[in-house]
């Protein structure tokens, strides 16, 4: 028989800074509010993945310890992505705005015209490969479900069957830097680009109550001089992805925003740092969310013998 109440937790993207989604597991953990289905996009489905199939903090913080030291990551050479790049402070982790950024500065503007990514995919398995063990995902201990987007109809793909590792890596594909990865008819690429975290997919897992985790900054005011159209294209799509971004999130019942601002999304040299910024967001709502989880467990308890009338 399954729980009565179950709880959910929607792991959105964010490169090296969903290395803080480790840390509100952690503390979510420790303070013994159990997860019972997990969604993931990006790299929440990285770390998602890695945790709901062996549900235990250590164990997780030591296999991305040793991935991040291993030469499978260190081929991949993330530094390239980021090293020119510290002086554009991001507003968003909107992949195309990354991406277009780079273009615009010149770095891969000659491989994205010459093949479809600077990171192959053997490579790229090899990474996914060192974190995920070969199984399906309908046999993660925790229940999960990872996004993508499908190339050709411009639609969501919720995977919540067939390969952890390939179902994984569609969802951290990013677009121009990372291969699309082909499941069926499906050409799959990073599902944070239409949602940025998976609140709806956990939801319609039959989670009853959704903790979101968003490591993405906010769209602040932006008062730099938009001198050509790119500029303007750029700060439009922010605005629409932060709009979207924001619609979605209201289906959540808690967000957790850990503050790691100070990282960039290609730095993967701060594990710590990003831990503690998930701890100390699970600490700072902690509160809240014990008592969300008591209304609304009260509230189905009452609602069993005759239906509610309205949804919680």
């Amino acid at each position: 028989m399954g729980k009565l109440f179950k709880i959910g937790v929607a792991l959105g993207g964010g490169g090296a800074r969903g290395l803080a989604h480790l840390g509100v597991l952690c503390a979510l953990e420790r303070k013994r509010i159990p997860i019972d289905l997990m969604a993931g996009t990006s790299m929440g489905a990285i770390v998602g993945g890695v945790y709901a199939l062996n549900p235990r903090c250590d164990i997780a913080i030591e296999r991305f310890r040793r991935y991040l030291e291993s030469k499978e990551f260190q081929k991949t050479n993330a530094e390239f992505l980021h090293e020119h790049d510290y002086e554009l402070k991001p507003t968003l982790e909107g992949i195309f705005h990354r991406f277009a950024t780079f273009i615009k500065r010149g770095y891969f503007y000659s491989q994205s015209l010459t093949k479809k990514a600077p990171i192959s995919e053997e490579d790229f398995a090899q990474n996914i490969n060192f974190l995920l063990e070969p199984v399906v995902i309908e046999k993660t201990r925790i229940p999960l479900s990872v996004t993508a987007v499908d190339l050709k109809s411009g639609k969501e793909v919720v995977l919540r069957k067939g390969s952890l590792r390939k179902a994984v890596s569609a969802s951290s594909a990013i677009p121009g830097i990372l291969p699309p990865i082909t499941i069926g008819d499906w050409h799959l690429v990073d599902g944070g680009m239409i949602d940025r975290v998976p609140v709806r997919p956990v939801r319609e897992m039959g989670a009853d109550l959704v903790i979101a985790v968003d490591v993405a900054e906010d769209l602040d005011s932006n008062e730099k001089e938009f001198d050509t159209g790119f500029d303007i294209v750029l700060r439009t799509h922010d605005i629409c992805q932060h709009a979207l971004s924001e619609l979605q999130m209201k289906e959540a019942d808690v967000v957790l925003k850990p503050d790691v601002s100070g990282i960039h999304w290609s730095d993967f040299s701060h594990l710590d740092e990003c831990l503690q910024a998930g701890e100390r967001a699970v600490k700072e709502k902690l509160d809240e969310i014990r008592s969300r989880i008591r209304r609304k467990k009260l509230k189905k308890i009452l609602c069993l013998p005759f239906g509610c009338l309205s949804s919680p």
